[in-house]
């Protein structure tokens, strides 16, 4: 790796990087697994968006991944919005502890269910004073926030007093009053009495609106001097006020930073306490950069390689060459490099990001709420959600910007996103929820052509549409050249969508075959997609169901919650009961996948200790079918 942490890198050199660590871990980890050529079976697993819900069923497939030694074998850990909630408890503890066998304790799993309802928890007198928290966070950072504006709109307001004390005569602002609204007037009765009188017609429909729209400005402008000029303050307190708030808007500006003074804080610390304390200890100040290590020679096991994916909004000036993409990019935190396609990509160890933590890189993976949401942004509601302080985005830096002044003007940027004007030429670029681009954190792994990959979707999706898949695949034959398809018998919508005669599904997964476009300059590259989805199979016996085991809490939930799976997002309160009932489905899914009956302890022993002993290649073929 090159020295200089100024310097951005393209897609391919720190691809080329990543391998280098990877080689790395293999020989530490997997010593039969190809440390010497990676390339030939990297194996990622991709945990999908879905909050809380995501989070709790993605805990309950990887307790089980770890168990048959899965997870330790995987080369990367993909993750995005509420998978990677889970994905940051596991690099928080194995940071911790360095160790597989210690990952998911009792201890943990308990905790991890009182949090359930992560941005109130706990019961009783401490979820009063839990729910006071949140409110006061809410209104402390919305209050603070509009300082900004509030003198923004102060300056505004100072600045038109002394023009309008200044000029006001010259400008004859009595003509202005006092005749427009006889012009309105003549306007708006010529195009309500005679405009549809075709033969008499002598503006266009075009025309009337331009000259209305003129008049209103003029309107405005008019009554706004003549309440200027009626207010009788002197000319000099208006520029004595003006001095005054535009100073003290200039100066507040530096202190202005929406990572701090918006939601993004609060959000960030409670899903840290949730997820990045384990066992009571602190883990939540752990840096990216720190969560792998940079030498090529770690000692001792080390995790999957973590990509955390979030979205870079683009809704301003798109450049020339990357339009189409409905103004979003890529926008990759990892230990190596942080960065997009667009933007390149700059070491995590470099000044700019060197102090980003691990639990404000899963807030922003899972900043779900924001003014700029990717493809899904839009105008008035970025401007109304900038008003409002509905912001858990991000600005961070631009990877492209060698260099940047050590202060930040914040104002210039909240004035970018109350517009939705964000752009990738600033010092500062606006990231948020990774969902807002790809929902289910397999297009890095693609990227990275992995042969294998394990794909959880806990994504709400109650009507089975699977539109987060149809998009990948979508995205994937547009922007990487690679083909997703599903083979016979195996397409979702007929494995895994629930019949209408019972309401359940055949399986919980489906296999895809992985391939290159014909003709795609970069290479063969074949690989398989094992893609998990949240649904529920029927019993072999209602009557047999025990308590405990478990299918027992999925079972006896969706008894009651016919939804289930598949509640709302918008639900981030899960009780026991339906943390629970997520967190069992998930061990009992990840089961179904790996041919094991969950009940029968001893056959899960078994069955483990065969799969550990399985290479990446032989798991592959394991997976598919082919032994």
């Amino acid at each position: 790796m090159s020295d200089d942490n100024k310097a951005t890198r393209t897609i391919d050199q720190i691809l080329k990087d990543e391998l280098e660590v990877i080689k790395a871990k293999r020989a530490n980890t997997n010593p039969d697994d190809g440390a010497d050529d990676p390339l030939k079976n990297l194996f990622g697993i991709a945990l999908s968006g879905g909050g809380i819900r995501s989070a709790t069923i993605n805990l309950g497939i990887l307790e089980i991944f770890n168990t048959f030694c899965i997870l330790q074998k995987a080369d990367y850990l993909s993750t995005v919005s509420g998978g990677g909630y889970c994905g940051g408890y596991f690099q928080a503890k194995f940071h911790g502890n360095r160790s597989y066998r210690t990952i998911f304790t009792n201890n943990d799993i308990h905790k991890l269910r009182e949090y359930g309802d992560y941005l109130i928890p706990q019961t009783g007198i401490k979820k009063f004073f839990n729910m006071l928290r949140l409110a006061g966070g809410f209104l402390a950072s919305f209050l603070m926030n509009l300082v900004w504006l509030a003198l923004f709109f102060g300056t505004q307001f100072f600045l038109g007093k002394v023009i309008s004390e200044v000029c006001c005569i010259e400008f004859g602002w009595r003509f202005l009053v006092y005749w427009l609204p006889f012009v309105a007037v003549a306007v708006l009765a010529y195009h309500y009495f005679f405009h549809y009188l075709r033969h008499v017609k002598l503006w266009s429909s075009n025309l009337l609106n331009y000259a209305e729209g003129v008049l209103l400005f003029l309107l405005i402008i008019a009554y706004a001097l003549f309440w200027f000029n009626s207010t009788h303050i002197y000319f000099s307190s208006s520029i004595i006020g003006l001095l005054i708030v535009a100073g003290l808007f200039l100066v507040t500006g530096f202190f202005a930073n929406p990572n701090i003074l918006t939601f993004h804080r609060f959000y960030r610390d409670r899903l840290a306490t949730a997820y990045l304390k384990p066992s009571g200890k602190t883990y939540n100040r752990i840096k990216v950069a720190e969560l792998y290590p940079t030498n090529n020679k770690p000692q001792g096991q080390y995790p999957p390689y973590p990509l955390i994916n979030t979205c870079l909004n683009l809704s301003g000036k798109v450049k020339d060459g990357y339009r189409g993409s409905k103004a979003s990019d890529y926008f990759l935190l990892s230990p190596l490099y942080c960065g997009s396609k667009l933007t390149g990509y700059i070491s995590t160890a470099s000044r700019f990001y060197k102090r980003m933590t691990l639990s404000t890189a899963v807030a922003v993976s899972g900043a779900a709420v924001n003014p700029e949401m990717g493809r899904r942004s839009n105008g008035v509601l970025a401007f109304f959600m900038t008003l409002l302080n509905l912001q858990l985005g991000y600005w961070t830096h631009n990877p492209s910007i060698k260099s940047s002044f050590p202060l930040t003007w914040w104002p210039y940027y909240e004035i970018l996103e109350l517009f939705n004007r964000t752009n990738s030429e600033k010092a500062r670029v606006n990231i948020s929820d990774g969902g807002h681009i790809e929902n289910l954190a397999i297009y890095e792994l693609l990227r990275r052509k992995c042969k294998l990959i394990i794909a959880i979707d806990a994504g709400e999706d109650p009507d089975f549409e699977f539109s987060d898949l149809t998009e990948l695949i979508i995205r994937a034959e547009n922007e990487l050249g690679v083909r997703i398809k599903f083979r016979a018998g195996q397409e979702p919508e007929y494995r895994i969508k629930p019949a209408t005669s019972n309401g359940f599904s055949k399986s919980h997964f489906a296999l895809a075959d992985i391939s290159e476009l014909p003709g795609n300059p970069q290479g063969e590259y074949r690989g398989i997609l094992v893609y998990i989805k949240s649904s529920m199979m029927e019993p072999t016996s209602w009557k047999n169901i025990e308590k405990g085991k478990p299918e027992y809490a999925s079972f006896m939930y969706k008894t009651y919650h016919p939804s289930f799976p598949h509640e709302s997002t918008a639900d981030q309160f899960f009780d026991h009961d339906q943390w629970e009932a997520y967190y069992q489905l998930g061990r009992y899914m990840a089961g179904e996948l790996l041919g094991v009956e969950m009940r029968d302890d001893a056959e899960v022993t078994r069955k483990a200790n065969d799969v550990c002993k399985k290479t990446i290649t032989e798991l592959s073929d394991f997976l598919s079918g082919k032994t």
